[in-house]
């Protein structure tokens, strides 16, 4: 495509400048192909783009039917093009940095009451699978990582960590998590063990060959769980992830306290984490998360 150069120098600007994760440059090209795409097929120049031509690129994604989600993500991948263009004198007279975001439905999260994850962790401790699976079910409903942020931590992230835990996460922003002495024993336990995988790599988590666990065979684990323990509740790995949050500010947690635990990036967060040390986020971890202690 005429265009690729231009996409690859831009991922490789958001790796080098943004320190954007490999699935967000993923997206981000995707996106960009789609609309580049577009512009071929309709013969237009990206660099003499008139509004009318932005609008029926537009409209043509509403004729797919993709959900106004999708849109807002492909118009941001594309803001966020235009920008970097503008970098090295792009004018953007198609008003492509105007365009509005579409409004989308609010869901609410999918995520797992107490007594549902009780059930979903209640299975026997038999073989080396099922040590490692409670460990890595109890890291992130204990601490709320993401599923990308679980399979990522290596062995010297967890050992003698002190109920720490350093992570980095999107954005390659860091940040620390807390756990409690539910996840010390299962991680515990899984060590222990862990050997019999005749693991490969260093990487906390592995698979049944011995390598790194993947963010698909997280789901894969946990569909296979939730079928063997008749949890009625279909959940996602991302669902454990909720819960932690749920459980936290059903407990009274505060909202804002919740959302630097989950590493949520914007301003509030930023100003909020500035004033909270983490002694005053491990009480207030202790103090809400049935698990935090």
């Amino acid at each position: 495509m005429e265009y690729d150069k231009e996409i690859n120098n831009y991922l490789d600007y958001l790796s080098s400048q943004k320190g954007s994760s490999e699935n967000t440059k993923k997206s981000y090209q995707k996106d960009l192909k789609k609309f580049f795409n577009f512009l071929e097929s309709e013969n237009i120049d990206f660099y003499k783009i008139k509004r009318s031509e932005v609008r029926s690129f537009l409209a043509e994604l509403n004729r797919e039917k993709l959900e106004n989600s999708s849109i807002n993500r492909i118009i941001s991948a594309l803001k966020g093009f235009v920008k970097y263009k503008k970098r090295f004198g792009y004018i953007d007279k198609a008003g492509i940095l105007e365009v509005e975001s579409l409004k989308t439905k609010k869901y609410l999260p999918n995520f797992l009451f107490d007594e549902e994850y009780s059930k979903l962790i209640s299975f026997e401790r038999n073989n080396k699978e099922d040590y490692r699976d409670a460990a890595l079910f109890e890291l992130i409903f204990s601490t709320g990582l993401r599923v990308s942020e679980a399979v990522s931590l290596r062995l010297s992230d967890v050992k003698n960590k002190n109920g720490e835990i350093t992570i980095v996460g999107k954005g390659d922003k860091q940040r620390t998590v807390i756990y409690g002495d539910k996840f010390k024993t299962a991680l515990s336990e899984y060590l222990a063990i862990r050997d019999q995988f005749n693991p490969k790599t260093n990487s906390l988590f592995v698979n049944g060959k011995g390598g790194a666990l993947s963010d698909r065979g997280v789901r894969y684990i946990l569909e296979k769980r939730i079928r063997e323990t008749a949890l009625l509740k279909n959940i996602s790995p991302h669902g454990l992830r909720h819960s932690f949050a749920t459980t936290l500010i059903r407990n009274g947690a505060d909202i804002r306290t919740v959302q630097i635990l989950l590493g949520h990036s914007n301003l509030s967060t930023t100003e909020i984490y500035t004033h909270l040390g983490l002694d005053e986020l491990k009480d207030i971890h202790y103090k809400y998360h049935p698990h935090g202690k």
